[in-house]
């Protein structure tokens, strides 16, 4: 969008724009122009939260509840590896026409309350999905998710992955679900945190591109040594999220161009990006731009597939030696995913001192690569003084299905779908296949208090303190429970008004 000369910053009819209210540990800057971006706040004093507009001198960015949108034309949710439109979202500019309105929380609701899914059978599924019952359907889901934000606070991150992955349009992937929220004590996830210890160790933050809900940007900030993040991510309901309920006290940016990151130079202590590199389009453009904002050049990026295996996870895959080439001559150590969770395992830190042929992971499929021009980082990390997944509150990993069975309770191990189990199949090799507790030992684990061996046997993790509900809950609420709650709450503000 083109300023009009009304919105520019010089307009003297408007507040000067200024940086402060917009929290973030490194400046912000225009992905297209380059320039420094001001923040303009725009309160709403109908929900706490930080509203605003950025303004450089090309165009001007939504800020909602503390989270910019760097982004132009639609804001639509995207599947997380294709990049196919899952629901279309508003335009950018009429996210910044509500907030210098002053409805901020309407924009953020806007941009939080997707389609419900559509009922099963076929006939009442085609009525569903055309007007007006698809725009009734729309705005009761968008007043519920209006009541679960004046209950915010009391609500978790569970809550809210279920609203968007099982009671939302069936075009976003149900798998989905269990691919994020079953996500701590994952074997990739094991993998990512150990890798984590590589990075150097400074008072600078690190950025995590394709963060996600911020899983592990929850992890470097519950360590001993925390680490101040910011996560950077294209689909700003997971960011909301991660902000909220996951990695709170950390920044998150959304942002589509991962060519174009929206930083300065050297800015951070490290990049990272995991799980997601080798879906990106232009990866020398991403590449390029990680080593860019980074000091020393210093790169992680971790869980990329290799073309030479089977099954292909993305198009954009390469074989060892063509990640490595995206360095650019930079020095560099690979290793892969299965080593890295044997080496921890095993009770220590990943083998990066010596340099590998490629050849040499020819047979691995998912891949790790760590480079920076202070070769000084290039070590074999000893043995853990504490297991890394014990890092913060600890919870019951969320992988158990809850039953009381008498007085007892008994957690089974359950994987929460097949295509789950057939990614993840290594848990069962470390991970306790059940457990039977009495009331008081089941009320202390639940506590975050783990009796003998239940760490090592991952029954306990570090989860944020507002991940999951108590274990054993049920859904929060069906598809059309949760219609009929925003119904309701729409026709008591509506009477408030009144």
């Amino acid at each position: 969008m083109t300023l009009s000369a009304s919105l520019r910053p010089t307009d003297v009819s408007r507040a000067a724009p200024t940086t402060a209210g917009l929290d973030g540990p490194v400046p912000l800057t225009c992905p297209s122009c380059r320039d420094a971006l001001a923040f303009t706040a725009t309160p709403d004093p109908s929900f706490d939260g930080t509203f605003g507009v950025l303004i450089c001198g090309c165009s001007e960015y939504p800020v909602l509840d503390g989270i910019p949108v760097l982004r132009r034309g639609r804001v639509d949710v995207q599947e997380h590896a294709t990049g196919r439109t899952e629901v279309a979202g508003p335009v950018f500019a009429e996210l910044v026409a509500l907030l210098r309105d002053g409805r901020g929380a309407e924009a953020l609701v806007a941009m939080l309350a997707f389609p419900p899914r559509s009922p099963s059978r076929r006939g009442l599924r085609f009525l569903a999905r055309r007007t007006p019952a698809a725009r009734l359907a729309l705005a009761a889901r968008r007043a519920e998710v209006r009541a679960m934000l004046d209950d915010v606070d009391a609500l978790t991150a569970q809550d809210w992955m279920e609203l968007a992955y099982l009671r939302s349009s069936e075009r976003i992937d149900r798998e989905m679900f269990g691919y994020f929220f079953v996500r701590y004590g994952q074997p990739r996830y094991l993998a990512s945190i150990s890798l984590l210890r590589a990075l150097p160790v400074s008072d600078a933050p690190v950025l995590d591109l394709a963060c996600g809900f911020g899983h592990t940007m929850y992890h470097l900030a519950a360590r001993e040594r925390p680490v101040r993040t910011v996560g950077v991510d294209r689909n700003f309901f997971q960011l909301w999220v991660g902000r909220r309920y996951i990695a709170p006290g950390q920044t998150f940016v959304c942002a589509d161009r991962v060519d174009a990151l929206p930083f300065g130079d050297d800015v951070f202590a490290a990049s990272t990006c995991t799980d997601a590199f080798h879906y990106f389009d232009d990866q020398q453009g991403a590449m390029d731009e990680l080593r860019r904002v980074a000091r020393a050049d210093t790169v992680l990026v971790d869980r990329v597939g290799n073309r030479a295996m089977e099954p292909r996870d993305a198009v954009g895959e390469r074989d060892a030696a063509g990640y490595v080439s995206l360095l650019r001559g930079a020095p560099w150590r690979m290793t892969s995913e299965d080593e890295v969770v044997r080496d921890y395992h095993d009770g220590h830190g990943p083998r990066l001192a010596a340099r590998r042929h490629p050849a040499e992971l020819g047979r691995s499929k998912w891949l790790a690569l760590f480079s920076s021009r202070d070769t000084s980082l290039f070590v074999d990390h000893g043995v853990f003084d504490a297991p890394p997944h014990a890092a913060g509150a600890l919870g019951v990993n969320p992988v158990y299905a809850v039953r009381r069975d008498g007085d007892d309770v008994v957690l089974a191990f359950s994987f929460p779908s097949t295509w789950y189990a057939f990614e993840n199949a290594a848990m069962l090799g470390y991970t306790s296949p059940g457990e039977r507790l009495d009331a008081d030992e089941f009320e202390a684990l639940v506590a975050g208090v783990a009796g003998p061996g239940h760490v090592d046997r991952f029954v306990s993790l570090g989860l944020p303190p507002r991940y999951a509900r108590r274990p054993g809950s049920a859904l929060r609420s069906s598809v059309p429970a949760g219609l009929a709650i925003g119904a309701r709450h729409a026709l008591r503000r509506r009477s408030l008004r009144s």
